[in-house]
């Protein structure tokens, strides 16, 4: 079942604010999961909103967070506080892989492994059994706006050919007339983030379904 996932990137409290607010009006979305990016201004060059920001504004959408940030395990606690039930972390951070898993786990929630678009596919390998997905990166991350990187398909076709046992995720770029191609190359779920946001809401995210049923693929609406 393909998931479409809003995303948030959000520098100042007072566009977190708006974003979520018109989120929680959507029908579409309602009960769905929500991705927010925070970033350190280290690992990428920007700095987001901290997690105590997010806690500030209730939401029935399950939140998840894709910190961009180089040492991943300070920031777990104050995510768990802010009351999100999934934490992607990047693969190219500094802190031990294993250990940051664990950490994760030992709290509850989903894990998951974010991976930028020149890291190897094959660095996976030694924890693909220890998490519940991974989020590849569609554009260089730090930013919303990116246009999407079209050599992410052949990595989307090369993570699915290896039928690990995980969600595959797609962050980036996303929008209508490239979502099909996203699913249909292995695609889980894709994080849409500035194309939703930009304009009209629901008519931005019935461009996207319409895209996907033009194909016949199954949906999760």
């Amino acid at each position: 079942m393909v998931q479409i996932v809003p995303g948030i990137l959000a520098t100042k409290e007072e566009n977190f604010k708006r974003d979520i607010l018109r989120l929680m009006k959507s029908p579409s979305l309602k009960m769905g999961w929500l991705h927010v990016d925070f970033a350190d201004n280290v690992f990428v060059p920007n700095q987001t909103i901290k997690p105590s920001v997010v806690a500030k504004y209730e939401t029935d959408l399950r939140k998840g967070a894709h910190i961009m940030v180089l040492h991943p395990i300070e920031w777990i606690d104050e995510l768990v506080n802010a009351g999100f039930e999934r934490i992607i972390f990047h693969l190219e951070s500094k802190d031990n892989v294993v250990d940051t898993i664990k950490l994760i786990k030992s709290k509850g929630l989903e894990v998951g492994i974010a991976i930028k678009n020149k890291t190897s596919i094959d660095k996976l390998k030694p924890f693909v059994s220890i998490i519940d997905l991974v989020l590849i990166m569609s554009i260089e991350p730090g930013f919303q706006g990116r246009s999407f990187i079209p050599t992410t398909l052949d990595r989307i076709r090369d993570l699915k050919s290896r039928k690990w046992k995980i969600k595959i995720g797609v962050d980036g770029g996303v929008r209508d007339t490239n979502i099909k191609d996203i699913v249909k190359a292995g695609a889980d779920f894709v994080t849409v983030g500035s194309y939703l946001l930009k304009g009209n809401l629901e008519e931005n995210l019935e461009r996207l379904w319409e895209a996907l049923r033009s194909d016949q693929i199954k949906l999760n609406e």
